[in-house]
């Protein structure tokens, strides 16, 4: 289900902060990191720990784990729906100390527009803010943000979206042209368990990568 580039493919990388500053459970009074991204099992928040920093790269790599190719989204209804087609690969799942990265692309093609098209996140109907479900021990991972928080009230709820740690971040300012890969990464806390396997849904309605197992950050 793979795709292949074609000779006027580009790559796009989104800039990449090298380290933040995360504490991974509670909020940090002043602004400075939040636990927004903490694990929680179903009915239950999960526990807290100091905060600590993180050097977390999100530096791309080349590597393949899984691909997905489906009938892109729908986006506002309007004359610039993206149509087409996206495909989704499966870079890496990586666990660095307290934090874990997922790095991951997506692509989008459509051979009825010109090959300097260009669409956005809104314009496919999807923001990037990927969901880790861990299904043998019933946990779920959402990204660290630096705001807020994913288990308060709705306004703490927003500043986490605002403020999560992922890239590309923007859903309507930032475009990407046809035929051209977009490389994205995330970061969570690390997994609460060794054992941990986990289906990666890297957007809401999108196709789900199922039963990865994180590994050590080389």
């Amino acid at each position: 289900m793979s795709s292949t580039r074609s000779n006027r493919s580009r790559t796009f990388l989104v800039p990449a902060a090298l380290s933040v500053l995360i504490a991974l459970s509670g909020c940090a009074a002043g602004g400075d990191a939040t636990a927004g991204g903490t694990a929680s099992r179903a009915g239950a928040s999960g526990g807290s720990s100091d905060a600590k920093k993180s050097d977390t790269s999100a530096g791309t790599t080349t590597a393949v784990i899984a691909q997905q190719k489906f009938a892109a989204t729908a986006g506002s209804g309007g004359p610039d729906n993206a149509g087409g087609t996206v495909t989704t690969t499966l870079r890496a799942l990586e666990v660095s100390g307290k934090t874990m990265t997922l790095r991951w692309a997506m692509r989008w093609d459509n051979p009825g527009k010109t090959n300097d098209a260009k669409t956005t996140l809104f314009d496919l109907g999807v923001t990037n803010l990927p969901k880790l479900t861990d299904t043998v021990n019933l946990k779920q991972y959402r990204p660290l943000c630096t705001k807020g928080s994913w288990q308060a009230g709705l306004s703490n709820l927003m500043d986490c979206k605002d403020s999560a740690l992922v890239s590309p971040a923007d859903a309507v300012e930032f475009d990407f042209p046809n035929h051209s890969t977009v490389e994205a990464w995330a970061v969570f806390a690390a997994p609460q368990d060794k054992d941990a396997k986990v289906d990666v849904l890297v957007v809401d309605g999108w196709p789900t990568f199922s039963a990865v197992t994180p590994t050590a950050a080389k």
